[in-house]
C-alpha cells in the first residue's frame, strides 16, 4: 500500500516571491538536520524548486539520469519506483502494479547541471511533511525541525566562510550585498577590488590571486580538457606561463563595432589559458557569483562564420555558463602560480580602471 502524502500546514506559503533566487541563502532541512547540496533552491513561477538528487539520496532513494532521454529515475529497496521527463508535467508511478501519474505544478527542469522539480511533488511522491519557514529562510522536509539548531548551523557556516576568506584576503568574492545589484554596478566593484594591492601576496593584484585561485578551483573540479592538467594545475604553466585577460564589460562580441545588430558583453569576464600551443591550449571565461562561485565558459579559440553568427554563439556558450566554488588554495602553492604569469597583464590591471 503507498503512504498518504502529508501537506505541511503552510504549504500555500511555498509560493516565495519571484525575485528570490538560487544565490539567496535557502536552505533544506530534512528530518532532524541541515542537509548539504552543491545546488540551492530557487524560485520558478512562484514555486520553489529543489534539487531531486541530493534530496532522494537523503531519503535513501537511488537516481540514475538517462541523458539520451533527458529523463531521470529513482528508486528505493521497498520497490517504489518514479520516472519523469525534464520539462515534462508530469511524474510518474511505475512500481509493480502500480498506474499513477503525479501532476507537477511546474516543470521539472535543469539548472546548474542538476534536475529540479518543485517541493509538493517531493510530498506527493515520497510521502514526506514539507514545509516553508519564511523567517529563516528554510525547505522543510519530514519531521523534528528544530529552529535553533539553524541558528546555531548558521553561526558555524559564518565560521567555516571566514576561515576560507582570511588566507587569500579575497573578502569580496563572499560579498552578497552585491549579487542583486546591477550589471554595471557589479563591474565597477569588480574593477576597483582586482585592481587593489593584494593585502597576502606582495606585488601582486586582488584579481592576480584571484585568477591564480580560479585557475586552481577548475582543475579541483576537473573540468580540464587534459585529465593531467587536472592533477597538475601546474603542467602547463610551468612550461608556457599562466596568461589572465579580460574581457571588459561593454566590449563588442564579434570585435566589429560598426556591424549592425552589434552585440557587447554586459559582464567584465576574466579569461585563464595556458598550453604550448593555440590547439593545446587549456582556457575558460568566467565572472563571479558573489556567494563563493564563479560561472565558467569557453569560447571557441577561432572563428570561421559571420559576426552574426558569432554573437549568437558566444551569447549561447555565455547562458550555459557552470558554476564551480572557490578552493581553500594553498599559500605556497598560489606563490609558485602567481610567479608564472604573464608580464603583459600587470600592465593591463594598472590600466583596468581608465
Amino acid at each position: 500500500m503507498k503512504k498518504k502524502f502529508i501537506l505541511g500546514v503552510s504549504i500555500l506559503a511555498l509560493a516565495i516571491p519571484t525575485f528570490v533566487t538560487a544565490d539567496s541563502n535557502i536552505r533544506i532541512w530534512m528530518k532532524g538536520n541541515l542537509i548539504k547540496s552543491d545546488v540551492a533552491p530557487y524560485i520558478y513561477q512562484e514555486r520553489t524548486m529543489v534539487p531531486l538528487r541530493v534530496i532522494s539520496e537523503n531519503l535513501g532513494k537511488e537516481v540514475t539520469w538517462d541523458g539520451a532521454k533527458r529523463s531521470v529515475n529513482i528508486k528505493d529497496e521497498k520497490g517504489n519506483e518514479f520516472s519523469l521527463i525534464i520539462g515534462g508535467k508530469f511524474m510518474e508511478d511505475i512500481s509493480a502494479n502500480v498506474d499513477r501519474k503525479i501532476e507537477l505544478d511546474a516543470p521539472a527542469l535543469i539548472k546548474d547541471d542538476r534536475t529540479f522539480v518543485p517541493l509538493r511533488a517531493i510530498a506527493e511522491a515520497f510521502g514526506e511533511r514539507v514545509d516553508w519557514d519564511k523567517d529563516k529562510r528554510v525547505v522543510v522536509i519530514g519531521e523534528g525541525y528544530d529552529t535553533n539548531k539553524i541558528k546555531e548551523e548558521k553561526t558555524r557556516d559564518l565560521q567555516e566562510k571566514k576561515e576560507v576568506l582570511d588566507p587569500l584576503g579575497l573578502d569580496y568574492l563572499y560579498n552578497k550585498d552585491m549579487a542583486g545589484k546591477s550589471d554595471e554596478e557589479k563591474v565597477n566593484y569588480e574593477r576597483t577590488m582586482r585592481a587593489q594591492e593584494s593585502k597576502v601576496f606582495k606585488g601582486y593584484k586582488n584579481g592576480d590571486v584571484e585568477g591564480c585561485l580560479a585557475w586552481f578551483s577548475f582543475a579541483k573540479a576537473g573540468q580540464f580538457f587534459e585529465p593531467e592538467q587536472n592533477k597538475n594545475p601546474f603542467l602547463n604553466p610551468k612550461k608556457d606561463g599562466l596568461g589572465i585577460g579580460l574581457t571588459k564589460r561593454g566590449e563588442a562580441m564579434s570585435g566589429y563595432e560598426k556591424t549592425e545588430g552589434e552585440d557587447y558583453y554586459k559582464r567584465d569576464c576574466m579569461g585563464l589559458a595556458s598550453g604550448p600551443c593555440v590547439a593545446g591550449l587549456e582556457h575558460f571565461d568566467y565572472y563571479i557569483n558573489y556567494d563563493g562561485t564563479f560561472s565558467y565558459f569557453r569560447l571557441p579559440l577561432h572563428y570561421h562564420d559571420t559576426p552574426e553568427r558569432m554573437i549568437k554563439q558566444i551569447k549561447e556558450e555565455i547562458s550555459k555558463a557552470k558554476k564551480i566554488r572557490f578552493i581553500k588554495a594553498n599559500k605556497k602553492d598560489m606563490e609558485n602560480l602567481l610567479k608564472t604569469l604573464d608580464a603583459d597583464y600587470d600592465q593591463a590591471y594598472k590600466n583596468i580602471l581608465d
